[in-house]
């Protein structure tokens, strides 16, 4: 395992583990899964030079994988 904590594009602080690169399952997009302070996992990819960020705020099918609040 390869951890790193990096600041995404937005601020948010998270640890990336380098070994985790995948594809999006809907997408194809190339992403990296990182934990946030909160230890919640995200997906992140490279949007620039040297440059991270959510990749929820850029697949274009974000909202299938997105959870529901279950208010019962």
């Amino acid at each position: 395992m390869k951890l790193q904590e990096i600041k995404l594009k937005s601020g948010i602080e998270v640890t990336v583990d380098w070994d985790s690169k995948t594809k999006c399952k809907s997408c194809g997009s190339e992403i990296y899964w990182a934990v946030t302070k909160n230890k919640k996992q995200m997906p992140i990819e490279l949007v620039g030079l040297a440059e991270w960020e959510s990749h929820f705020a850029t697949c274009p099918n974000a909202n299938k994988h997105r959870r529901k609040n279950d208010k019962s």
